[in-house]
Protein backbone atom coordinates (compact mmCIF):
# COMPACT_ATOMS: atom_id res chain seq x y z
CA UNK A 1 0.00 0.00 0.00
CA UNK A 2 2.80 2.17 -0.07
CA UNK A 3 1.22 4.44 -3.53
CA UNK A 4 -1.81 4.78 -1.31
CA UNK A 5 -2.57 8.30 -0.34
CA UNK A 6 -6.18 8.34 0.55
CA UNK A 7 -8.57 5.91 2.07
CA UNK A 8 -12.19 5.98 1.60
CA UNK A 9 -14.61 4.39 3.30
CA UNK A 10 -18.49 3.81 3.70
CA UNK A 11 -20.22 5.09 6.09
CA UNK A 12 -22.98 3.10 7.18
CA UNK A 13 -22.26 -0.39 8.87
CA UNK A 14 -18.71 -0.03 7.57
CA UNK A 15 -17.40 2.54 10.89
CA UNK A 16 -20.97 3.65 11.69
CA UNK A 17 -23.64 1.40 13.55
CA UNK A 18 -26.76 2.47 11.50
CA UNK A 19 -28.82 0.19 13.48
CA UNK A 20 -27.83 1.41 16.57
CA UNK A 21 -28.01 5.14 15.24
CA UNK A 22 -31.85 4.22 13.83
CA UNK A 23 -33.08 3.09 17.57
CA UNK A 24 -31.79 6.35 18.85
CA UNK A 25 -33.57 8.15 16.62
CA UNK A 26 -36.70 5.98 16.96
CA UNK A 27 -35.89 6.60 20.66
CA UNK A 28 -36.00 10.18 20.13
CA UNK A 29 -38.95 10.20 17.97
CA UNK A 30 -41.01 8.51 20.35
CA UNK A 31 -39.89 10.65 23.42
CA UNK A 32 -40.82 13.56 21.59
CA UNK A 33 -44.52 12.31 20.78
CA UNK A 34 -44.55 11.37 24.82
CA UNK A 35 -44.79 7.41 24.02
CA UNK A 36 -42.02 5.01 26.10
CA UNK A 37 -39.86 3.50 23.04
CA UNK A 38 -39.71 -0.69 23.47
CA UNK A 39 -36.84 -2.46 21.36
CA UNK A 40 -39.75 -4.63 19.79
CA UNK A 41 -40.35 -0.93 17.76
CA UNK A 42 -36.91 -1.00 15.64
CA UNK A 43 -37.46 -4.92 15.17
CA UNK A 44 -41.20 -3.81 13.54
CA UNK A 45 -39.87 -0.56 11.90
CA UNK A 46 -36.51 -1.65 10.75
CA UNK A 47 -37.52 -4.30 7.75
CA UNK A 48 -40.36 -2.24 6.46
CA UNK A 49 -38.00 0.32 6.15
CA UNK A 50 -35.69 -1.80 4.46
CA UNK A 51 -38.46 -3.15 2.12
CA UNK A 52 -39.74 0.36 0.76
CA UNK A 53 -36.32 1.38 0.07
CA UNK A 54 -35.09 -1.88 -1.87
CA UNK A 55 -39.00 -2.62 -3.36
CA UNK A 56 -40.66 0.06 -3.56
CA UNK A 57 -43.92 -2.03 -2.69
CA UNK A 58 -45.34 -3.07 0.39
CA UNK A 59 -48.50 -6.16 0.07
CA UNK A 60 -48.45 -4.99 -3.75
CA UNK A 61 -48.48 -1.34 -3.51
CA UNK A 62 -46.12 0.50 -5.15
CA UNK A 63 -44.70 3.51 -3.51
CA UNK A 64 -42.69 5.98 -4.94
CA UNK A 65 -39.27 7.24 -2.88
CA UNK A 66 -40.31 10.77 -2.26
CA UNK A 67 -43.24 9.17 0.23
CA UNK A 68 -41.34 6.16 1.57
CA UNK A 69 -40.49 8.51 4.51
CA UNK A 70 -43.77 9.24 5.48
CA UNK A 71 -45.71 6.25 4.24
CA UNK A 72 -43.10 3.77 6.92
CA UNK A 73 -44.58 5.63 9.94
CA UNK A 74 -48.36 5.21 8.50
CA UNK A 75 -47.05 1.59 8.52
CA UNK A 76 -45.36 1.48 11.76
CA UNK A 77 -48.15 3.42 13.66
CA UNK A 78 -50.71 1.11 11.92
CA UNK A 79 -48.68 -2.19 13.21
CA UNK A 80 -48.36 -0.79 16.66
CA UNK A 81 -52.11 0.21 17.38
CA UNK A 82 -50.66 3.80 18.11
CA UNK A 83 -53.05 7.05 17.02
CA UNK A 84 -50.79 9.29 15.73
CA UNK A 85 -51.66 11.05 12.39
CA UNK A 86 -48.83 13.27 11.63
CA UNK A 87 -46.35 11.22 9.47
CA UNK A 88 -44.85 14.37 8.41
CA UNK A 89 -43.69 15.61 11.95
CA UNK A 90 -42.48 11.97 12.68
CA UNK A 91 -40.37 11.57 9.93
CA UNK A 92 -38.62 14.96 11.13
CA UNK A 93 -38.22 14.18 14.55
CA UNK A 94 -36.69 10.85 13.19
CA UNK A 95 -33.93 12.78 11.05
CA UNK A 96 -33.20 14.78 14.07
CA UNK A 97 -32.37 11.64 16.06
CA UNK A 98 -30.92 10.31 13.25
CA UNK A 99 -28.79 13.28 12.47
CA UNK A 100 -27.81 13.58 16.21
CA UNK A 101 -26.94 9.90 17.00
CA UNK A 102 -23.68 8.65 17.31
CA UNK A 103 -22.28 5.19 17.05
CA UNK A 104 -19.22 3.34 15.79
CA UNK A 105 -18.75 0.18 14.53
CA UNK A 106 -16.54 -1.54 16.94
CA UNK A 107 -12.16 -0.87 16.81
CA UNK A 108 -13.44 2.06 13.95
CA UNK A 109 -12.14 4.68 16.13
CA UNK A 110 -8.93 2.37 16.99
CA UNK A 111 -8.37 1.94 13.07
CA UNK A 112 -8.98 5.67 12.06
CA UNK A 113 -6.84 7.37 14.26
CA UNK A 114 -4.50 4.34 13.67
CA UNK A 115 -4.62 5.91 9.55
CA UNK A 116 -4.64 9.39 10.40
CA UNK A 117 -0.87 8.98 12.62
CA UNK A 118 -0.08 6.94 9.76
CA UNK A 119 -0.39 10.09 7.49
CA UNK A 120 -3.14 8.78 5.57
CA UNK A 121 -6.41 11.13 3.85
CA UNK A 122 -9.64 9.97 5.41
CA UNK A 123 -12.42 10.71 3.35
CA UNK A 124 -16.11 9.25 3.91
CA UNK A 125 -17.95 8.39 0.32
CA UNK A 126 -21.74 7.68 1.69
CA UNK A 127 -25.40 7.53 0.02
CA UNK A 128 -28.08 9.66 1.65
CA UNK A 129 -28.36 12.98 2.79
CA UNK A 130 -25.19 15.42 3.74
CA UNK A 131 -27.27 16.83 6.48
CA UNK A 132 -28.13 13.04 8.05
CA UNK A 133 -24.45 11.70 7.25
CA UNK A 134 -22.37 14.60 8.06
CA UNK A 135 -23.45 14.97 11.56
CA UNK A 136 -22.93 11.20 12.61
CA UNK A 137 -19.27 11.22 11.73
CA UNK A 138 -18.39 14.93 12.21
CA UNK A 139 -19.70 14.49 16.01
CA UNK A 140 -17.96 11.21 16.67
CA UNK A 141 -14.75 10.43 17.70
CA UNK A 142 -13.44 10.23 14.82
CA UNK A 143 -14.83 13.31 13.31
CA UNK A 144 -11.02 15.03 13.91
CA UNK A 145 -9.53 12.89 11.79
CA UNK A 146 -12.06 12.94 8.70
CA UNK A 147 -11.13 15.22 6.01
CA UNK A 148 -14.05 15.25 3.70
CA UNK A 149 -17.37 13.62 3.75
CA UNK A 150 -18.98 12.93 0.13
CA UNK A 151 -22.89 12.31 0.35
CA UNK A 152 -24.57 10.78 -2.69
CA UNK A 153 -27.02 14.06 -2.28
CA UNK A 154 -24.14 16.35 -3.36
CA UNK A 155 -23.31 15.05 -6.69
CA UNK A 156 -27.24 13.58 -7.52
CA UNK A 157 -25.63 10.01 -8.24
CA UNK A 158 -25.63 7.28 -5.74
CA UNK A 159 -23.06 4.21 -5.35
CA UNK A 160 -22.05 2.38 -7.38
CA UNK A 161 -22.17 5.25 -10.03
CA UNK A 162 -18.38 6.41 -10.18
CA UNK A 163 -19.52 10.33 -10.37
CA UNK A 164 -19.47 10.14 -6.47
CA UNK A 165 -16.07 9.13 -6.33
CA UNK A 166 -14.20 11.08 -9.57
CA UNK A 167 -15.81 14.15 -7.87
CA UNK A 168 -14.14 13.52 -4.53
CA UNK A 169 -11.01 12.62 -6.56
CA UNK A 170 -10.90 16.17 -8.19
CA UNK A 171 -12.04 17.99 -4.75
CA UNK A 172 -8.86 16.23 -2.91
CA UNK A 173 -6.55 16.36 -6.36
CA UNK A 174 -5.73 12.94 -6.06
CA UNK A 175 -5.30 10.38 -8.97
CA UNK A 176 -7.58 6.91 -8.95
CA UNK A 177 -4.02 4.90 -7.95
CA UNK A 178 -3.75 7.37 -4.93
CA UNK A 179 -7.09 5.99 -3.77
CA UNK A 180 -8.23 2.61 -1.63
CA UNK A 181 -12.24 2.23 -1.18
CA UNK A 182 -13.25 0.65 2.39
CA UNK A 183 -17.15 -0.81 2.40
CA UNK A 184 -19.45 -3.14 3.56
CA UNK A 185 -21.19 -3.22 0.19
CA UNK A 186 -20.63 -5.48 -2.79
CA UNK A 187 -22.80 -3.97 -4.57
CA UNK A 188 -22.87 -0.38 -4.07
CA UNK A 189 -19.17 0.37 -2.22
CA UNK A 190 -17.13 -2.41 -4.20
CA UNK A 191 -18.89 -2.01 -7.38
CA UNK A 192 -18.92 1.31 -6.88
CA UNK A 193 -15.18 1.35 -6.87
CA UNK A 194 -14.21 -0.86 -9.55
CA UNK A 195 -16.56 0.98 -12.00
CA UNK A 196 -14.49 3.75 -10.90
CA UNK A 197 -11.14 2.23 -11.34
CA UNK A 198 -10.02 2.28 -7.77
CA UNK A 199 -9.10 -0.76 -5.78
CA UNK A 200 -11.61 -1.50 -2.93
CA UNK A 201 -11.57 -3.90 0.10
CA UNK A 202 -14.78 -5.64 1.04
CA UNK A 203 -15.37 -5.19 5.06
CA UNK A 204 -17.09 -8.67 5.58
CA UNK A 205 -17.73 -8.77 9.19
CA UNK A 206 -20.60 -11.37 9.31
CA UNK A 207 -18.40 -13.68 6.90
CA UNK A 208 -20.89 -13.92 4.12
CA UNK A 209 -20.82 -16.09 0.39
CA UNK A 210 -19.92 -13.72 -2.05
CA UNK A 211 -21.99 -15.05 -4.70
CA UNK A 212 -22.39 -11.76 -6.68
CA UNK A 213 -19.73 -11.85 -8.97
CA UNK A 214 -18.20 -8.66 -7.76
CA UNK A 215 -14.28 -9.34 -7.22
CA UNK A 216 -13.29 -6.83 -4.38
CA UNK A 217 -9.27 -6.68 -4.38
CA UNK A 218 -8.69 -7.37 -0.64
CA UNK A 219 -11.36 -8.78 2.06
CA UNK A 220 -11.34 -8.44 5.98
CA UNK A 221 -13.76 -9.48 8.55
CA UNK A 222 -12.30 -7.09 11.39
CA UNK A 223 -11.31 -3.56 11.12
CA UNK A 224 -8.57 -4.15 12.89
CA UNK A 225 -6.72 -5.70 9.88
CA UNK A 226 -6.26 -2.63 8.08
CA UNK A 227 -3.61 -1.88 10.65
CA UNK A 228 -1.94 -4.67 9.04
CA UNK A 229 -2.14 -3.75 5.17
CA UNK A 230 -1.27 -0.03 5.86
Amino acid sequence: MDKIKAIFFDADETIVDHKECEKQALMHLFDSIGISYKDEYQDIFRPLDRMLWVSGFYDGISVSAKDIPTYRFKLLFEKLNISYGDYIKANDLFKIGLANSVALIENADEVIEYLHNKGYMLCVVTNGLIELQKPRVSNSKIGKFISHIMASEEVGAHKPNPLIFNTLLKRIDLNLCDVIMIGDSLKNDIQGAKNANIKAVWYNPEHSKNETGISPDYEINDLLQLKEMF
